[in-house]
């Protein structure tokens, strides 16, 4: 296992190091701080406040995947899962958010955990079904149309697929146990809990209401992030909401390839090839607004973590999966 680590972050890492040389390889470096220094400063207030609008909604809906867990604490949790990601390999701010919740608040380590895989399959729909969107207004490569319309097609058969799989946890607990029983070397009751409480997760969220409430905070979720990237878009070009959009979509499909903390490289490749592409937009205007765009939220994200610590009193050390969990 410690091998398998190891091989998978030196891997993200020679990922990040190949997506940075294609970012930069062909930018006029000169141009690159004329871009910066004429960036308009004042897209930068309003941007925050879009910023935090964001990360709230993303906390409320997190909190109402897990059943409705204090805000404030969610809150909290989930800018130091994100502070862990921009700072250490491999996303171990998942596991790291959904520890912090399960040692002060009545929810398992695991449930908490389960409901970050339906949040991130949420956000995965939401993308995919926005760039098929895209594929189908903005002149793309036709095979990449096709590929965006075919994600599309399969994240909601994925989305359907699952609900028929909770629906049947019973059968699928009794053919997982049976599976568990012809290998030898597994403990059977410790993966039977994982399942459990990972479908419990997806249970937590029954009423309509509820899945209102995590429905539309997603769509506000997206939104912001949409306006957000319009907003940075007009410090450095002119502001336009299919470039942003494509952006934003673009670059969180290249944040979920292996890369090193943060998504370094493959981000702002992804995104600037969005800008530069379909659209043409000058090398290093767009180069700059990417790089500003993303490493300023991540910047954000690292000093909102370290509050957050401070404020639930926690140190690195306490953030330890606890034992049986």
């Amino acid at each position: 296992m410690a091998v398998l680590k190891h091989a998978r972050l030196w891997f993200g890492l020679a990922v990040s190091a190949l997506a940075l040389y294609l970012t930069l390889r062909n930018v006029d470096f000169a141009a690159l701080v004329v871009a910066l220094q004429s960036a308009q400063l004042w897209v930068f207030p309003p941007a925050f406040v879009v910023f935090m609008v964001g990360l709230s909604l993303r906390a409320a809906r997190w909190a109402a995947l897990m059943g409705g867990a204090p805000f404030a604490l969610t809150f909290r949790a989930m800018t130091i899962g994100y502070m862990l990601n921009m700072m250490l390999p491999l996303r171990v701010g998942e596991l790291g958010r959904a520890i912090v919740i399960g040692q002060r608040a009545p929810i398992s380590t695991a449930t908490a955990f389960s409901s970050i895989v339906v949040e991130r399959l949420l956000d995965l729909f939401a993308v995919v079904l926005m760039f098929a969107g895209f594929a189908l207004f903005i002149p793309m490569d036709e095979s990449l149309s096709r590929a965006a319309i075919a994600g599309a097609v399969l994240a909601v058969g994925l989305v359907i697929g699952l609900a028929v799989a909770l629906s049947q946890s019973a059968r699928i607990e009794r053919a997982l146990s049976a599976l568990l029983c012809r290998v030898r070397w597994l403990s059977v009751d410790a993966w039977l809990k994982r399942y459990r409480d990972f479908a419990a997760g997806f249970g937590l969220v029954r009423t309509p209401a509820q899945w209102t409430l995590v429905l539309g905070t997603t769509i506000g979720v997206w939104g912001a992030a949409w306006l957000l990237a319009l907003i940075m878009m007009a410090a450095f070009l002119p502001a336009r909401a299919e470039q942003a959009g494509l952006m934003m979509v673009a670059s969180n499909l290249g944040g979920a390839a292996p890369s090193a903390p943060g998504g370094l490289g493959p981000v702002q490749l992804f995104a600037k090839v969005a800008l530069v592409l379909p659209f043409g937009v000058d090398e290093a205007r767009a180069t700059a607004l990417v790089f500003v765009w993303s490493l300023s939220q991540q910047l954000t994200l690292v000093v909102l973590g370290l509050v957050s610590m401070a404020q639930v009193g926690l140190s690195f050390g306490q953030l330890r999966l606890p034992r049986g969990a």
